[in-house]
Parts: structure tokens; sequence; C-alpha cells
């Protein structure tokens, strides 16, 4: 990873567990449906190589997040204090409007650009002892593809949407992270988690991407 970005992420990183630490008593159940004004302000903005335009679109009173990716990589991330067996299923719904160029990338740190990520990121004091579980849209890899990460053995992809869907509209998405992160990671997490964000990128490839995200909802089941 370049220098910069891993930096950066190591302050965010910070930060997190700084934020955990001084709330780790509090559980939090969440549920984003971006129909307010103003549904976008508690979220936090990462710049890593080029800020991503993020906005909240109105469509009468529902609301959804665009994100629109020029050569760039940003994120939006808020913080959330939970255990993952107390609250172990994610859903959201997304759409990919346009996918990053990836057949001019050279190297696997330029591949490593897709329209449309959502995280689940579970910090401690250093970025090498944090996991990142990815959940990604690719353009051709099939379903279920986990992905090592260029940056480090620390960040897992999980390939949950391939291709194009057929009409092009919202996709809605169910995910046991409990489940996941064993499978990706081959051990049960140790970490709380600390936070979600969601990405587009094109800056490894320089070409553009676009995507859409919206009712982003931790939820509990069952405990493991």
């Amino acid at each position: 990873m370049r220098k910069s970005l891993k930096i950066k992420l190591k302050i965010v990183i910070l930060f997190l567990c700084l934020s955990f630490v001084a709330h780790s008593g509090v559980i939090y159940l969440k549920k984003f449906t971006f129909d307010e004004d103003g549904a976008l302000d508690k979220w936090s903005k990462v710049i890593l190589n080029g800020e991503v335009d993020y906005r909240l679109i109105r469509d009468g009173n529902d609301g959804y997040v665009q994100a629109f990716s020029e050569k760039a990589c940003s994120a939006l991330y808020y913080r959330v204090r939970l255990k993952l067996k107390d609250y172990s299923l994610l859903k959201w719904k997304w759409r990919v409007l346009q996918f990053p160029d990836v057949s001019r990338a050279t190297t696997e740190e330029e591949r490593n650009d897709y329209a449309a990520r959502v995280y689940v990121i579970f910090p401690f004091v250093s970025f090498s002892r944090s996991k990142f579980l990815e959940y990604v849209w690719d353009k051709n890899l099939p379903v279920g593809t986990i992905i090592n990460s260029p940056f480090g053995d620390n960040v897992k992809m999980m390939v949950v949407r391939s291709g194009k869907t057929t009409g092009g509209g919202w996709v809605n998405e169910v995910r046991n992270v409990y489940k996941d992160y064993i499978k990706a990671f081959g051990e049960k997490p140790n970490i709380n988690v600390g936070a979600i964000a969601i990405m587009c990128d094109a800056d490894g490839t320089k070409t553009s991407a676009e995507s859409l995200f919206d009712d982003i909802v931790i939820e509990s089941q069952e405990r493991l």
C-alpha cells in the first residue's frame, strides 16, 4: 500500500479505537434509510486518493446515496459499537451504474477498484491488527469468491454480486457477518465491530465508477 494511504488508514483506526473504548458498554442497532435531509451529516469521510462525490439524492419521500468516482478513492464511514454475536446480520440495497475499467490494470493494486463496496471494520490499536471485511460488487468474478487484498492479509474481500443485473434495478443483500468473517479469516472474530463504511473507487485504473446505496441495517438474530 502506498505510504500515504496506510498513514491515513492508521489515523482512522486509532480514532475508531478511542471512540470504542470511551463507549464500550453501549450496543447499537442501526438502520439508515437516507430519507431525511442531513442523513449523511453523521457519516465521516476518509480521503485515500482523491475525493469521491457522495451525495444524498431525494426522490419524493425516499432518499439514497449516490457515489461517483473520477480516478478517486474515498469512503464514508459510520462509527458503531457492537459485538458481532449480538448483531450479526447486515442488510442493504445497492446498484452499480458504472464499473471501473479494470482491463487497464497492470497490477493487483491497480485492479483493486470496485464500483461498490460495503465494509465492516474491526478496529484495533494498529492497522495491521485491525480487520476489514469487504463486501464487493465485481464485474466479472463469481459470487462467493474471497479475495486477499493486495494491501494486507487483514483485509478480505468477498464477492456478493457480480456483473450487471437484469433491468439494472436495486439489489437487496442480507449477510451473516459472523459466518462470513469465519469463512474469510478462518477463525472467529475476537475484536468488536467499530464501524461500517461504503465506498466507490476508480483510482487504480484511473477511470470512472458510479453506484447507489440505500437502506443499510444492522440487525440481531438468534445468539450464536
